[in-house]
């Protein structure tokens, strides 16, 4: 029995992939219908910065805090050995608590299913025996406080992660209206576009959304401070997957490798200020502020449409190929360097992606983007596009 049409299933998904492709060509249309830029060009990337490994000893950013006690988290933070150690022990913790589990659900199955409705079990894959297997919860997991935490961590994160995707938008704008009347009004006849002036604030590490300018004079977090909370929070969403395992359900490859692989992203980008990361952080709290709101209804026991469901996977696999390909593009900007600028026949280009230490966070997220695409991908034709029995 079919509970979905595959072919509507697979119509809507291209229907929204077409239409975040089609943005993003246009964008790129723009970009290569533009000659030289006055003030940001696109050409090849700077080879020298790709050739070389980051030095160990690239000093680590100030703390952008001055609260004594988060200097201290902000500096035991940015150490690679921090984020690292939690992954790896989150995602083998993960998976051997997995084992447990299974171990449990099949003693259960067989314990309660009669002789003549049993099927061998050892025949099965993975994937089948999550549709027969049954759940064994914790006892924590039948409280009404644990039901209450879980609705209240997910409401947590949803209005946090509203907070840093209007925060960062605002930064970004706010960031461009900066370098457009402090800078751009020394070039007399000169009309700016709004594209040199986005890239200027994404790419510009003296007046750019990773600067101090934004701070200093309108009193506004920067991407070094939204950028690394984002950062902590992904600390903190390792708590899906425990309310998943205390549940009784073992977690998938999917969802540990995509919070341990976030973890490492989200170091590299703070750690060395890499420019495409606004990209992560913009667009992942966007996705996320959607999904925790739909976490939240189904806590009440609101019923969402599927089609909502559909909509969240397909934005979440957008989210990663047109994310990647924008972090990717980064390396083929090039901008006037605001600190040498004297007038428009005498403009310094620099590199957006000018040194090492910025282009590794680039790699780092590419390779964890492509499994990971693969995954949700296999998720979602899984989910919604294969036949499921009734």
């Amino acid at each position: 029995m079919y509970l979905e049409n595959p072919f509507r299933s697979l119509f809507l998904f291209d229907l929204f992939l077409c239409l975040f492709v089609s943005f993003f060509s246009l964008f790129i249309i723009n970009i290569l219908a533009l000659p030289i830029i006055m003030l940001a060009k696109f050409k090849l990337p700077n080879a020298e910065v790709w050739k070389t490994f980051p030095p160990f000893d690239t000093p680590v950013p100030p703390s952008p805090f001055e609260n004594e006690f988060l200097n201290k988290i902000y500096y035991a933070s940015m150490n690679v050995t921090t984020p690292l150690t939690i992954a790896i022990i989150y995602f083998t913790s993960v998976h051997f608590i997995n084992s447990i589990i299974r171990n449990k659900q099949i003693a259960k199955y067989n314990s309660k299913t009669s002789s003549e409705s049993k099927v061998d079990i050892t025949k099965l894959d993975d994937k089948k025996l999550q549709k027969i297997l049954p759940t064994v919860p914790n006892s924590i997991a039948k409280t009404s406080i644990f039901k209450l935490f879980v609705f209240l961590h997910n409401v947590f994160l949803c209005l946090y992660s509203i907070w840093t995707f209007l925060g960062m938008s605002h930064t970004i704008a706010t960031t461009m209206n900066l370098f457009e009347g402090n800078f751009l009004q020394s070039l007399v006849n000169y009309q700016p576009k709004k594209l040199d002036i986005f890239l200027h604030s994404v790419c510009d590490p003296k007046i750019g959304i990773f600067s101090r300018l934004l701070t200093n004079e309108k009193g506004l977090h920067n991407l070094e401070v939204f950028g690394w909370w984002f950062y902590i929070s992904k600390f903190y969403e390792v708590l899906d997957t425990a309310i998943i395992l205390l549940k009784g359900r073992p977690s998938s490859l999917l969802q540990s490798y995509h919070h341990a692989g976030a973890m490492m992203c989200m170091w590299a980008g703070i750690r060395y200020q890499s420019p495409p990361i606004w990209i992560f952080v913009v667009f992942n709290s966007f996705i996320h502020s959607l999904m925790y709101f739909y976490f939240s209804l189904s806590c009440l026991k609101i019923r969402v449409p599927n089609f909502f469901k559909r909509i969240l996977t397909t934005m979440q696999i957008t989210q990663f190929i047109v994310g990647g390909s924008i972090a990717i593009l980064h390396s083929f900007v090039w901008i006037v360097d605001t600190s040498h600028v004297i007038s428009p026949d005498n403009l310094k280009w620099v590199s957006c992606i000018s040194t090492p230490d910025q282009a590794l966070p680039i790699l780092i997220n590419v390779l964890y983007l492509l499994p990971l695409t693969a995954l949700f991908t296999a998720f979602y034709i899984e989910s919604y596009l294969k036949k499921k029995s009734a």
